[in-house]
């Protein structure tokens, strides 16, 4: 059986779970601008741990702009409290139902079913697996059990355009959208401006000790540029690139 007092997340693997012996650790002030989202989270989290009447969730957004972070800042804040996660994959869905056995006998934790970065094409009827385990199936999902799912997509499904006076293409439509409504906490994570990319970027070089020299934002932007647009993420991998830099052009005057 997995030691559920000692570790703060696992992973499903092969009908088994095997403990993550080490999860990333996220600093709370490293996740800027995102209170709202922090904030919705914490709520549902102790309704949750409270038992009371909670939400699975589903976390959608821009690439880089901080989903998965605030999951794994949630695990480490409330392991104390009795919260564990599960990291969890799309193709091992007809394993939950063996899982929930296990999890039903640790009453006294909670869990998270972990899902990141999930989206199925239009064709993939994984999705109606999943929209009956999350909610409609005959099997009750354990009290002790909270879904969290992120994605790039709010509707998850790839679609493409359907004629709209066609009940058939409209049936199908509501189909696919149907699993997002099993989700009742939808939080967003929109793009970011440039001011808030160069404050975050401005956060983790004075968090690395890189001096701000006068071209900075500039390179800062033409580093988004080459990474495609802006993000958190983004913007601490410019810190980290500068830190590079520096270290490099330190050790060449040596």
């Amino acid at each position: 059986m997995p030691d559920f007092e000692k570790f703060a997340a696992f992973r499903w693997s092969d009908g088994n779970l095997e403990s993550i012996d080490e999860i990333e650790k996220v600093e709370d002030n490293d996740l800027l601008y995102l209170e709202e989202q922090k904030n919705l989270l914490a709520a549902n989290f102790n309704l949750f741990l409270e038992d009371k009447p909670f939400l699975n969730v589903l976390l959608w957004g821009e690439r880089g702009s901080g989903k998965s972070s605030l999951v794994k800042l949630f695990a480490d804040k409330y392991f104390k409290k009795g919260l564990r996660i599960i990291e969890f994959s799309d193709d091992s869905l007809r394993d939950v139902f063996k899982l929930y056995k296990i999890l039903r006998k640790e009453n006294s934790l909670k869990f998270i079913l972990y899902f990141d970065d999930i989206s199925f094409d239009r064709d993939d009827k994984n999705y109606r697996q999943f929209k009956s385990i999350l909610e409609g199936g005959l099997e009750k999902t354990p009290s002790n059990v909270m879904y969290i799912m992120t994605s790039n997509k709010r509707h998850i499904i790839s679609d493409h355009s359907y004629d709209i006076n066609d009940i058939y293409s409209r049936d199908e439509t509501n189909e696919r959208i149907s699993l997002y409504s099993r989700f009742g906490l939808v939080v967003g994570f929109y793009p970011i401006s440039k001011e808030i990319y160069l404050n975050v970027a401005e956060h983790y070089l004075k968090k690395y000790s890189v001096i701000l020299d006068k071209d900075w934002k500039k390179e800062a932007e033409n580093f988004a540029i080459e990474k495609g647009g802006r993000s958190c993420r983004i913007a601490k991998q410019f810190a980290v690139s500068k830190l590079l830099l520096n270290k490099i052009q330190n050790e060449f005057k040596q």
